[in-house]
């Protein structure tokens, strides 16, 4: 993966007063490993973690709270934009 023109500014983001790095080379290195065993293609990650959170809901118990639940769902649910948005065909981003 090559990243081209990578200015500093786009290299932090500030979150509720608190500035973090962006970390090209660990987005690298997660793609890399998502390929070992998935397809990384236009929507699997979503495909991903709908799969997950079906075998949630179809394998709770009695036991596991709605809360438990609703908790672990939004956090795939966020977990699945964060990947679609992070990463995107070239030719896709200039309608952003």
């Amino acid at each position: 993966m090559v990243i081209e023109n990578l200015k500093e500014s786009a290299q932090t983001i500030t979150l509720n007063g608190v500035e973090y790095a962006f970390n090209i080379n660990e987005i690298e290195s997660f793609m890399n490993e998502c390929e070992l065993f998935m397809s990384t293609g236009h929507n699997e990650f979503d495909t991903m973690t709908q799969i997950i959170a079906d075998q949630l809901i179809d394998n709770a118990t009695a036991n596991t709270s709605v809360p438990e639940l609703r908790a672990q769902l939004k956090f795939l649910r966020e977990v699945s934009f964060l990947l679609r948005s992070m990463l995107r065909p070239v030719e896709n981003t200039k309608e952003y």
